[in-house]
């Protein structure tokens, strides 16, 4: 792991989403957990020498950063929506497909049940622990449930996935508008220093580059639907940006597939929306 400020660490060069802990004078406080069984456990050893866990932020509702709560003690907060996402997983699908990341993973999964948020918020809320202070923000835009997590004593944000740092975007389920705003949210905020969902740690001056990347997919599915592209055939042709960004680690070779994801989604963006909404000038 990382140590990206004195008391805060995070991973980012593993498979699933980035996450890290913040040690406080009280305890830790982890932020996200690993998707695959075998690295949660190596978590819990590294975490285990600066003190004991006392709580879990979850910051979306995607599997990769919730599957590894059930291997800690540990109430766990988020949205309310991430907890009711959590609660309505089909978990025999979510085990059998994380069971198929690497050997060890099917007998630590035997037996699954995943480590739901007890604690919930709508617009955000703060935790103090110890000498920290944890901001919670709802900010919707890769998925609605979203939430940056401020760390005010170290300047630190965890951005959750509104930011892929040079790694390929998922917009699978994103409302753009909402994205674009999370961003100017972002960057409105004190703290400097970026964990983002997705690839190393960044900081403000990758925005700019994330929001373009967005305007123009959005852009790029436009075209599709103007020019009377069905939704199979927008999800078959919309791949001229595979080759923009490299997969994160460990989805080598799942490029095409999230590119078709994005193009299916945002195809249905604009035939909700209309052609004529937020056209660019």
């Amino acid at each position: 792991m990382e140590q990206v400020a004195s008391t805060v660490f995070a991973e980012t060069q593993i498979r699933g989403c980035n996450h890290g802990f913040v040690v406080t004078s009280e305890g830790v406080v982890m932020i996200d957990s690993p998707q695959k069984p075998s690295d949660a456990l190596k978590l819990k050893e590294e975490i285990a020498r600066h003190g004991e866990l006392l709580y879990i932020i979850n910051t979306e509702p995607h599997g990769d950063h919730w599957t590894g709560n059930a291997y800690f003690d540990a109430p766990v907060i988020a949205h309310e929506g991430v907890r009711q996402r959590i609660l309505d997983t089909n978990l025999e699908e979510h085990v059998a497909r994380v069971a198929g990341m690497g050997p060890e993973e099917p007998a630590l999964l035997e037996n699954y049940t995943p480590n739901a948020p007890v604690v919930t918020f709508q617009n955000g809320m703060t935790l103090h622990v110890g000498d920290h202070t944890f901001e919670m923000i709802h900010m919707p835009g890769h998925t609605l449930y979203q939430a940056a997590i401020l760390i005010k004593e170290e300047g630190v944000v965890f951005t959750s996935d509104n930011i892929f740092h040079k790694v390929q975007t998922y917009i699978q389920e994103a409302n753009p508008d909402q994205w674009l705003r999370a961003l100017e949210s972002l960057r409105r905020l004190d703290e400097e220093i970026f964990i983002p969902g997705h690839g190393r740690r960044c900081d403000k001056n990758y925005l700019d580059e994330q929001g373009e990347y967005i305007l123009e997919w959005k852009e790029y599915a436009r075209q599709a639907v103007e020019r009377g592209m069905t939704r199979d055939e927008a999800v078959e042709n919309l791949t001229d940006l595979t080759d923009r960004y490299p997969m994160d680690v460990g989805q080598d070779g799942t490029s095409p597939r999230v590119m078709k994801m994005n193009a299916a989604n945002l195809w249905d963006y604009w035939n909700r929306s209309g052609l004529h909404a937020d056209r660019p000038e």
